[in-house]
């Protein structure tokens, strides 16, 4: 899936974390709850893409996102070389590897979560990284006029709608109690963005690290063999899913997309239209 198909799922991943958050504690999040929900949503369903050199994630924050992307690619590599079973894919495990898989994502959220009971610098921080390329690839899926007033597609212009939220956030008071809610926002995006890659022709290791039958050896030698670790899975049919780049599934993408900002909006109607009543 591409960068923008990411970012709407993600969106509504977040916006719909934030509902239930708020459901399940009786916290008023309100509108810019929900909305922050959504940006940060959309922001961790690009991070699994910074395992790929020029993903929308990898040159979000400039110098500093390729530096943590190249971080993930070198544990990447690490963990295909020291966990591959002589029948997984060939290759080095880079792309659509570790950094793809949900133990990955529900880990860094974990250490994201306790990171920001430490110091709220670690939400601060991940806030900022987070919410810029989210802001860039919803700026490109959504209406052409947030393009043209805003500029938010580019990459400074996101960078600085990202400073100017999590310093707001920062001001009122809030960021104190949004850490765990930062952990979970992160891993929930990241798991969204690999179903969405596993809806796809390439799909993902979603079983790493547990050993599954290879796929060579099912029928004819499933007595020796010893399994494969990052053998790719898919969450479709194989008749439904889609190569990414492709006309059709440009236009399956755009649907998708169309449709997440829509229930998006949908979400955030009731709080925006009470804001609106108490200004009135």
């Amino acid at each position: 899936m591409e960068a923008g198909g990411h970012a709407c799922t993600g969106a509504l991943a977040g916006a719909l974390t934030s509902s239930a958050i708020g459901g399940l504690t009786g916290a008023d999040l309100g509108a810019a709850g929900t909305a922050v929900g959504a940006l940060l949503g959309a922001g961790a369903a690009l991070l699994p893409d910074l395992d790929a050199d020029g993903a929308t994630a990898y040159r979000s924050g400039g110098p500093i996102t390729g530096i943590v992307g190249e971080v993930f690619q070198v544990l990447a590599r690490i963990a295909y070389r020291r966990t591959r079973m002589p029948h997984d894919p060939a290759g080095d495990g880079e792309h659509r590897g570790l950094v793809h898989t949900p133990v990955f994502a529900l880990v860094l959220g974990l250490l994201v979560g306790i990171g920001a009971q430490i110091t709220q610098w670690v939400t601060a921080v991940v806030m900022v990284l987070v919410l810029a390329p989210g802001i860039s690839a919803l700026s490109r899926s959504g209406p052409r006029w947030v393009r043209r007033v805003l500029k938010t597609h580019r990459d400074l212009p996101a960078i600085a709608f990202a400073l100017l939220i999590t310093a707001g956030l920062s001001m009122s008071g809030a960021m104190a109690d949004l850490g765990w809610y930062a952990g979970a926002s992160l891993s929930v995006g990241m798991i969204v963005h690999s179903a969405g890659d596993s809806a796809t022709r390439s799909g993902i290791p979603w079983c790493w690290p547990l050993r599954r039958p290879c796929a060579k050896c099912a029928v004819t030698d499933a007595g020796r063999c010893r399994g494969a670790r990052w053998r790719r899975s898919h969450i479709l049919p194989e008749p439904m899913r889609w190569r990414v780049g492709s006309k059709s599934g440009k236009r399956i993408e755009r649907v998708i997309e169309v449709v997440c900002l829509l229930v998006v909006a949908w979400l955030l109607l009731p709080d925006l239209a009470a804001l609106v009543r108490d200004v009135a």
